[in-house]
């Protein structure tokens, strides 16, 4: 997903795996579903932000957090303050990451949270450079249907054309002479004069 997202990588004590999972409820998110291999949370709220929490069970336990970079920046840091807060101590003690390995800062320290602001406000810009001014709450999931769907479209203009071409090709198929009919079709057959 990482041109329609945002990841940030926490990894978790293997001890700590229930407590970061009631930790993040209490602090406002949401359980969605699991599989074996993770967990799936998230923090929402309709009107301004959508953040996917997925702790992942294997090879590690490894909190994923997913920010589609249609959100706006000034719009995430409480909420993920918020969710993070209550982290177990070992936990909240760990170096949050972001998608290139860079260090942000640990949950329990002052700072980590303005800095995870600031580094998805520049992964937003870039965005908005490449495909527009989208600002959107949703899920990193549903970032290139909804962009598609608005049809305010940079980012595919390729796709679009090769589109536009397709149907023109088919139009064209369709008005060029006479169908081939098979043998046996009714229009084929000799009529009997009756």
């Amino acid at each position: 997903m990482g041109r329609e997202s945002a990841s940030y990588f926490l990894t978790i004590p293997p001890d700590s795996g229930d407590g970061v999972i009631v930790a993040l409820q209490e602090g406002g998110a949401e359980l969605v579903g699991s599989h074996h291999s993770w967990m799936e949370l998230r923090v929402r709220d309709p009107h301004r932000y959508w953040i996917d929490l997925r702790l992942h069970r294997a090879p590690e336990l490894l909190l994923e957090l997913r920010i589609a970079l249609t959100n706006d920046e000034w719009s995430i840091r409480a909420p993920l303050e918020n969710a993070l807060t209550a982290l177990p101590p070992a936990a909240a003690e760990r170096q949050l990451r972001d998608e290139d390995g860079n260090e942000l800062g640990a949950p329990a320290d002052d700072g980590w949270s303005m800095r995870l602001e600031e580094d998805f406000g520049r992964r937003r810009a870039a965005f908005i450079d490449r495909v527009g001014e989208f600002t959107a709450p949703l899920s990193a999931d549903h970032v290139y249907m909804y962009i598609h769907q608005t049809r305010w479209n940079r980012d595919n203009d390729a796709e679009l054309e090769w589109q536009r071409e397709r149907e023109i090709s088919r139009i064209e198929q369709m008005w060029e002479g006479e169908p081939q009919l098979p043998e046996a079709h009714p229009d084929n057959l000799p009529d009997d004069g009756g």
